[in-house]
């Protein structure tokens, strides 16, 4: 696929010249995945992801395991048009180099990152309304989309050098991007439930969402997810699974849930690294790739040995939802902002008081929803 760089016309010069110059850089991007393809060959996975059929073209074998594990569960057929084509590649594994100009300016960024990168790690001059464009300095990782063709890039210097909490749900500042125009809104949520509904699991880090989510693996709910999901209101509201990732924090969860510790994917690097699973390798029978919501459950722990349910309003779920959504997932905003507050307002809200007796958690779920 060679990217198309005719533009039409607008009636301001400036910004016409500002996109074809954005265009000219995805291309040059795009050019460096050819390079590296023609070196190592590529190969293409398909998923699909709520309605949407997507093509991952890996060039070289380096970034398919560190990629593909999370997204296991959406493996589809292979279609000559998906709705999006995300080429992803490393220099190490294929033994090349990005274009010149990009790795030059790739290299400017990185010792004076601050200049040239927004509060999201956009790269402020080649982020625009057609070409979105993200380099998230520490791992040094690549994002760049042409909204108009569908057609993304992915790239790392070493694709051993993806972080563990990538591998656990990669791919979110693209497929944000892309779905953001599509009234699909990427969000930092768990949900769990069954075929005819579930629930979506509103909080910041810490709040409980994933321990809820574990703790129903045992049960007859199924999980769709402990911390990313995506989420719809058209015509109805409704959760996609993205990732079968499960997160344990620390000794205390492994402890409370000992028969997923012989699981972990990373256990010799839990020093440094949260415990991760990928529940489909193991649990493939519990994992959903969607259903409609039903209710949105926003957890608090108490301490106490109950779990109970209490109603709350649509502006405390939205409080837990939002902020970390729109903080966490760049070029999320307005947009954002008005997809998870008609959610909040189309379904009963409730405050999940996480009691320490884990079985009860599933139990009060599956009492809600039937």
């Amino acid at each position: 696929m060679q990217p198309n760089l005719v533009l039409p016309p607008q009636s301001n010069p400036n910004l016409l010249i500002e996109e074809c110059d954005r265009l000219a850089y995805f291309h040059l991007v795009y050019e460096g995945f050819q390079r590296a393809a023609q070196v190592s060959g590529s190969v293409d996975y398909f998923y699909r992801i709520g309605s949407y059929t997507l093509c991952l073209r890996f060039a070289g074998l380096g970034l398919i395991p560190q990629i593909t594990p999370a997204l296991s569960h959406l493996v589809t057929s292979p279609t000559a048009n998906p709705d999006l084509t995300i080429c992803l590649w490393d220099n190490a594994s294929t033994a090349t180099r990005l274009p010149l100009l990009i790795d030059s300016l790739l290299q400017l960024i990185r010792f004076h990152w601050t200049d040239y990168l927004g509060p999201r790690k956009e790269i402020k001059a080649y982020d625009g309304d057609r070409i979105r464009s993200n380099f998230h300095i520490g791992p040094n990782i690549l994002s760049v989309l042409d909204k108009q063709q569908n057609l993304a890039c992915y790239w790392i210097d070493d694709a051993q050098d993806i972080p563990y909490w990538e591998k656990g749900s990669p791919l979110q500042t693209i497929l944000n991007w892309w779905t953001s125009d599509r009234q699909h809104q990427y969000v930092h949520a768990g949900a769990v439930g069954n075929a005819s509904g579930g629930v979506l699991l509103a909080g910041k880090g810490g709040s409980g969402k994933s321990s809820t989510a574990l703790a129903c693996i045992n049960s007859s709910l199924l999980y769709a997810s402990d911390d990313y999901c995506l989420v719809t209101t058209e015509p109805q509201p409704y959760v996609y699974s993205l990732y079968n990732t499960a997160k344990l924090k620390g000794q205390a969860d492994l402890e409370r849930f000992p028969h997923l510790a012989p699981l972990v994917n990373n256990v010799e690097r839990m020093g440094v690294e949260k415990a991760m699973l990928f529940l489909h390798e193991h649990h493939s029978d519990k994992i959903v790739r969607g259903f409609p919501i039903k209710a949105v459950l926003v957890p608090h722990v108490t301490g106490k040995l109950d779990t109970h349910l209490r109603p709350t309003s649509a502006g405390a779920a939205l409080r837990a939802l939002a902020p970390s959504t729109i903080f966490q997932l760049a070029g999320s905003g307005q947009s954002a902002f008005q997809m998870m507050s008609s959610l909040v307002k189309q379904v009963p809200c409730y405050a999940l008081e996480l009691g320490t007796d884990m079985a009860q958690i599933p139990e009060v779920i599956s009492r809600l929803l039937s």
